[in-house]
């Protein structure tokens, strides 16, 4: 069995052939290629390709380094993908222009691929390839993407080849690999080592260690970096500061990130867009939108004309403010000034529409039909973006039609793709295939199952009945969390909570709230109401009064009010069965204790009535006795 929606990433529905169309489309296409005509010859590929009848022997190096160089990647792909299998090799070249080809169409995965397909043909690739390949995955910023893990993968063999041996060049690519994973002092490492070689480390690879300390909120290492840069007499470059006040922007800092911007114009650097762009996002993430539009005056002043990232920051900073009427106008502004939009923008404004419109569909569909009008593709981020509208909007119908369509477009999921439509499933009722989801987001090289993905499949497994399996991806999610330096995974374990809970399972709830408590989480109201419930339900007040004791003592306020209302309206309902009936006189002291802490009086309704005990009282405390 399998999830139709995710086995359409996969494996896309191969054409029929159609051979009658091969003759009269050949030779067009083999004067386009001649002639250099490649929007023509791209144009016959994509037809031919359609019917299945592209003669083999055009399939060159001519052509696909053409292709690439003419921005038509993905249909070189296609040609070069259908030769594989097949021990067909290239030049050189033309390696390299496929690996380019995919970095600039943003397809890393397929970079990787023609990389090791050139080490696989016997070529040997040179230190500049090497280099460009290892640093175009460092630059990747794709969400659930492996592109930091192949990055260093790859610096890891060349390092062991020793061909990086005494060349700076490549240490620095090194250095970046290592950052993109988080592993500082291992690019600290290799900067010394850089310097043991008496080579002289530069501006960049300081710069890089910087980036790194930046990234790890480390303030007080990038002082210490910025004191040898002094006394080794390095210069700090306009990137040097722009990474100083991005890490002051980022902290919140926005006054010390001024200042630092300040600095550099008086030491007479001047100052580029990512200068004045990384200040205008710090205004608006602080929601000081008026700001960021005074720093966007300054740098007109500066004769620093804005780009498009400099409006799509401030489109997004009147978006998180609530504020589409001034995002609409800024929109206007950039079209103004001749700075087209581009797919971040409309995204941008899509989840604006989304969020904050009275009207998000009909705007949504407006906006889309804009992008369409100036030209602009959507992207992952843009179906994304949709998807995400739709779960929040209560159509999760809509997600897996959003994500065929994704893919039908020759678009990559990502991780959050993969989660939407996890969660979609599950909402719909089919969590079988929300799981079988999980295994094609699993087996797809491009994509990292990341911490959201593991939450949306514990409870698409917990739904499904199979609670092993969901203690097991629990495990997983959990262990993601520790290396991260994160509290155990909140949204994991209400989900298996919740699961119990509905079987009215309240030993097995009570001891995943018991292990949540002892990893350090910090249950939320849902939580604590689900086994409230529960133990109302199941007549466990000995432990509904335990768990009150453990919100407490960590600091949670608790909401009598709410719980009084709940148990009065289950001491009623009890007494109302209990009409007519031989009453037990027995007393439930678990429930006396509840209700003495709550206030309500043992004699709330007949002097006489008494709650049952539960069927079983529990010898073992979960979380801590009874005084």
């Amino acid at each position: 069995m399998r999830c139709p929606e995710a086995a359409s990433a996969a494996s896309p529905r191969e054409p029929s052939a159609n051979v009658s169309v091969k003759r009269p489309l050949q030779r067009p296409l083999e004067h386009a290629i001649t002639v250099g005509n490649w929007g023509e010859a791209v144009v016959l590929i994509e037809r031919l390709l359609l019917v299945g009848a592209l003669p083999e022997n055009l399939i060159s190096d001519q052509l696909l380094k053409g292709l690439c160089a003419k921005g038509a990647f993905r249909t070189a792909w296609k040609l070069y993908s259908s030769q594989q299998g097949r021990s067909k090799t290239y030049q050189y070249s033309t390696y390299q222009a496929l690996i380019t080809g995919a970095f600039q169409a943003g397809e890393a995965y397929d970079a990787v691929q023609a990389f090791r397909d050139l080490q696989s043909s016997g070529l040997t690739p040179n230190v500049i390839t090497w280099s460009s390949v290892i640093s175009s995955l460092c630059k990747q910023r794709r969400k659930g993407a492996p592109c930091a893990h192949l990055a260093y993968e790859l610096w890891r063999e060349l390092d062991a080849s020793g061909l990086a041996t005494g060349n700076a060049a490549l240490y620095a690519a090194g250095m970046n690999a290592c950052i993109g994973l988080g592993y500082v002092d291992e690019a600290a490492g290799l900067l010394r080592t850089m310097q043991g070689w008496g080579m002289r480390a530069d501006v960049r690879a300081y710069n890089i260690l910087l980036k790194g300390q930046a990234n790890a909120h480390s303030l007080s290492a990038m002082q210490a970096t910025m004191a040898d840069m002094e006394r080794l007499q390095v210069a700090p470059s306009v990137v040097t500061y722009n990474i100083l006040i991005d890490a002051f922007v980022n902290e919140g800092l926005l006054e010390q990130a001024a200042a630092k911007l300040q600095e550099a114009q008086k030491l007479g650097l001047r100052l580029d867009l990512w200068s004045y762009n990384t200040l205008i996002k710090g205004f608006c993430q602080a929601n000081q939108v008026a700001d960021a539009r005074d720093v966007l005056e300054a740098m007109k002043l500066q004769n620093v004309q804005p780009n498009v990232v400099t409006y799509t920051t401030l489109v997004d900073g009147c978006v998180r403010a609530g504020d589409l009427f001034l995002a609409e106008e800024m929109l206007r502004d950039m079209q103004f000034m001749g700075v087209p939009p581009n797919t971040v923008t409309f995204n941008i404004m899509l989840r604006g529409y989304c969020q904050w419109s009275t009207r998000p569909i009909q705007d949504a569909l407006e906006t889309l039909r804009s992008m369409g009008m100036a030209g602009v593709v959507p992207s992952t981020d843009t179906f994304n973006t949709l998807m995400g509208a739709c779960l929040s909007r209560g159509d999760p119908g809509a997600v897996p039609r959003l994500f065929r369509r994704l893919i039908s477009l020759g678009h990559t999921p990502d991780a959050l793709s993969y989660t939407s439509l996890i969660t979609s499933l599950t909402r719909l009722g089919r969590p079988e295939d929300a799981v079988l989801a999980f295994r094609a987001m699993e087996a797809d090289a491009r994509v990292a199952v990341d911490l959201a993905a593991l939450n949306a499949v514990v409870d698409a497994l917990a739904r499904c009945g199979r609670m092993g399996d969901a203690e097991d991806q629990l495990e997983r999610a959990t262990e993601l969390c520790r290396r991260r330096g994160r509290p155990p995974p909140l949204e994991a374990y209400g989900a298996l909570l919740a699961e119990y809970a509905r079987r009215r399972d309240a030993d097995a709830a009570l001891a995943v709230l018991q292990e949540f408590f002892e990893r350090g989480g910090t249950p939320d109201d849902q939580m604590f109401d689900t086994v409230m419930d529960l133990c109302m339900r199941t007549g466990e007040f000995r432990r509904a009064m335990q768990a009150v004791r453990a919100m407490e003592a960590v600091g949670r306020q608790v909401d009598k009010a709410r719980i009084k209302r709940a148990l009065e309206d289950m001491m009623r309902r009890q007494s109302a069965a209990l009409q007519g009936r031989q009453r037990r006189r027995s007393r439930n002291e678990g429930l006396e204790r509840l209700k003495f802490w709550l206030g309500i009086p043992n004699s709330y309704y007949e002097s006489d009535w008494r709650a049952q005990e539960s069927s079983e009282e529990s010898s073992n405390d979960w979380r801590e006795g009874e005084d």
